[in-house]
């Protein structure tokens, strides 16, 4: 059921008899409701988002958002709607290879056991001492010799340098060091700010490594099967659309640097209430409700 339009529409169902019970909007203060359509992965990563079931998807999902949308107007409160998503994706590198000769299906597992191998010959190493089964964000796994760990590093990081897949490789140490101006135009960034980007010291990798930018990763081998995926630093994984809407808002498009961290302080601005200790910023969508920053 998930990878199919019933999944988003059931989960509106639920969320507007949640919205019924509650009473939300009638009370002293702002409530807040936040609404995760998952469908658009789903479906995504089983058949990738540039085919007919995609194509289904979008159809059936703008019907249920133009009934909620159109319910929360009846509701006779004053209510603003964000529309956001996580992260992009690409799409079967079946079918992507027609518009890009370069995409490719890489196996995951036999990649990273080629480069296990590889690493075992350079170090000496009896045991494979590389885990992951992203091989975007691999882990070191050699216990606390640190010596031992920069040996494998090393080798790792010249046996990825070598093969045509990768466009670039880096290490923990140089994605943490990367440094980010605030509100940086996305194409700005380099290959390891982007990675800094989306770095988190108690989940990211030991290295960081960038691929062809339209390779599919794992290969499918029965119904169900992840077919396509996401996580790349590349623009088409990294860009997201964030939408504001109200009853009456003109319709506006603006291409300011943004980040979804931004939709916090922007409807505390809303809601007229403080805003949280988020990294974002207000963003002048809320006609002149932002605060003035202090020098």
């Amino acid at each position: 059921m998930r990878a199919s339009p019933q999944f988003d529409a059931t989960v509106v169902d639920f969320a507007e008899k949640l919205i019924a019970d509650q009473k939300l909007g009638h009370g002293p203060a702002t409530d807040v409701l936040a609404v995760s359509l998952s469908a658009n992965d789903y479906i995504g990563h089983r058949y990738g988002n540039g085919g007919p079931e995609m194509c289904v998807q979008q159809a059936a999902l703008d019907q249920t958002l133009g009934r909620f949308l159109d319910d929360l107007q009846n509701l006779d409160v004053p209510v603003v709607v964000v529309v956001t998503a996580d992260h992009g994706a690409t799409d079967a590198a079946e079918r992507e290879h027609d518009a890009d000769p370069e995409a490719s299906r890489l196996d995951s597992a036999a990649f990273v056991s080629k480069l296990n191998k590889a690493v075992m010959a350079a170090t000496g190493l009896t045991y494979e001492p590389i885990v992951g089964d992203d091989p975007q964000q691999l882990y070191i796994n050699v216990g606390p010799d640190e010596a031992l760990r920069a040996k494998v590093r090393e080798a790792t990081m010249a046996w990825l340098k070598q093969q045509p897949q990768v466009r670039a490789a880096f290490t923990r140490a140089e994605v943490e060091a990367a440094d980010v101006p605030p509100h940086t135009q996305a194409p700005s960034l380099s290959m390891v700010q982007r990675f800094h980007e989306s770095y988190d010291a108690d989940r990211s990798g030991d290295i960081a490594v960038a691929y062809a930018p339209r390779t599919s990763f794992g290969i499918p081998r029965g119904p169900g099967d992840v077919v396509a995926g996401h996580g790349s630093p590349w623009d088409h994984d990294r860009q997201v659309p964030i939408l504001f809407w109200w009853s009456g808002a003109q319709r506006d498009t603006r291409n300011d640097p943004a980040e979804t961290v931004d939709i916090a302080p922007t409807l505390a601005a809303f809601a007229g209430i403080q805003t949280p200790p988020v990294d974002g910023r207000c963003l002048d969508v809320t006609r002149g409700l932002c605060p003035v920053p202090k020098n």
